[in-house]
């Protein structure tokens, strides 16, 4: 079996880094597998030290990975910015890509998961994407996994067909063409239906100015506009540890940080390539409770609370 290569994104965090390569190295896998890890440079020189630290502790990983190239850029390019390129890069050598950020901590099945769908769908027009994560939802059926429209980055994988089609479109990544692109329909069923916008609202940040050209949910509307498929687990294979307060664009979420993660292989996949109605409206449900007035105004109160303490110690 071919197995994908990962392309690893990172910054200045170094126990980060080094959590989410341990979690990586459990997966058997891990030792046939070419790892391209690629580290933005510093904002201020007070960064140096830290991005220095998590050079170090990529390369400590040597033994654990079939190889191990490292990519450290000399300027700082910003997320969005490094992970295209990335991605591009790796993707010009090869078919497919796993793709993970330095906060994805991952199960000891990621890899098996992530390969195996690769390898399944790869000559299925209709699936765009393969998500690692899903929220913290409770779904009941048979199939390990199933199909929705909702791209998550969170640990997730492509072919190289699909991602040179939406890079190679000169107006994929400008909030204003997709503005003139989307009705209010399609921005409603962007947005999963939700009473409060959650995705089409990172399309008018883009175009504000409040978020800088943000990759992911550009890669979203172009699977979108191609009525794409993303392939996501019923429990999660990621959790996001930058939820701490530590990422840049997550803020501290305890439910996140907390979140179950599969212990399991998954195995049985879907084999009917349609949206799966009964888990969009389970993960529907979720995020229109998460995203409640009251509950907003309760983690609001707790990340002022965490940044706080941080300001404090």
């Amino acid at each position: 079996m071919e197995y994908s290569p990962i392309a690893f994104f990172a910054y200045k965090r170094p126990f980060h880094t080094f959590e989410v390569l341990n979690s990586l190295a459990l997966n058997e896998e891990s030792k046939k597998t070419d790892l391209y890890a690629f580290i933005d440079g510093h904002k201020k020189n007070s960064e140096i030290h830290l991005i220095d630290n998590v050079e170090r502790i990529i390369k400590s990983f040597h033994k654990e990975f079939k190889s191990i190239t490292i990519n450290r850029s000399e300027i700082n390019l910003s997320g969005g910015t490094n992970q295209r390129r990335g991605i591009t890069s790796v993707l010009s050598k090869y078919d497919s890509v796993i793709s993970l950020e330095d906060d994805i901590y991952v199960s000891k099945y990621f890899l098996f998961y992530m390969n195996n769908a690769l390898k399944i769908y790869k000559d299925e027009k209709k699936v765009w994407h393969i998500n690692a994560f899903n929220y913290p939802v409770n779904i009941n059926k048979q199939d390990e996994s199933f199909f929705m429209r909702s791209m998550q980055c969170w640990g997730w994988g492509t072919w190289k067909d699909k991602w040179f089609q939406f890079m190679n479109d000169p107006l994929s990544n400008d909030p204003y063409f997709l503005k003139s692109k989307f009705d209010l329909k399609m921005r409603k069923e962007f947005d999963l239906n939700l009473s409060k916008s959650i995705f089409w609202s990172q399309v008018e940040d883009n175009a504000d100015g409040k978020l800088n050209n943000t990759w992911d949910i550009f890669w979203y509307s172009y699977i979108f506009l191609n009525k794409g498929l993303c392939l996501t687990p019923n429990l999660s294979l990621t959790r996001n540890i930058g939820h701490d307060g530590s990422g840049i664009h997550s803020n501290f979420d305890k439910e996140i940080l907390l979140s179950k993660i599969n212990d399991k292989k998954l195995t049985n996949f879907p084999v009917i390539i349609e949206e799966d109605i009964y888990c969009l409206d389970i993960i529907r449900d979720y995020l229109n409770s998460k995203n409640k007035i009251s509950k907003r105004i309760t983690r609001k109160f707790f990340q002022f609370i965490y940044s706080l303490k941080k300001r404090i110690s």
